[in-house]
């Protein structure tokens, strides 16, 4: 079986938290297994909210556009923001730093097979 999704939401925390739970529920009936749905709930969360608090600066003129794919033994997020692009390096992140950001990101990194960065966009693929 497989999952196909392409849209957008605006950069408003209400209108994602509705927008992810439909994804998430659509998702789920392809992939039945609670704690990979937990885990994909968390890692979608994470990169939907970073493009619109980060990129976009919740300015509700802008989008957060996702895409997910799933194809039975792997799933593919991507998110892209209209923000200035994602400066980010894993090993600059200091675990001390308790203001420090990017934690987020770490977590979505421990989570999935492979993240990768290009300009404003953010893909995680993860072997199911």
């Amino acid at each position: 079986m497989e999952y196909h999704f392409c849209g957008c939401v605006i950069s408003d925390l209400e209108k994602i938290k509705y927008f992810i739970e439909n994804r998430m529920e659509e998702l789920n009936r392809y992939i039945p297994d609670d704690t990979k749905m937990f885990e994909i709930k968390l890692i979608v969360n994470e990169l939907i909210i970073n493009g619109a608090l980060h990129g976009n600066e919740l300015s509700r003129k802008k989008t957060v556009y996702v895409n997910i794919d799933f194809n039975g033994d792997m799933l593919f997020i991507k998110v892209r923001d209209e923000g200035k692009g994602i400066k980010y390096r894993m090993e600059d992140y200091n675990p001390e730093d308790m203001l420090s950001t990017g934690r987020g990101l770490i977590l979505v990194n421990g989570l999935v097979d492979e993240l990768k960065l290009d300009k404003n966009a953010i893909q995680a693929i993860i072997n199911l």
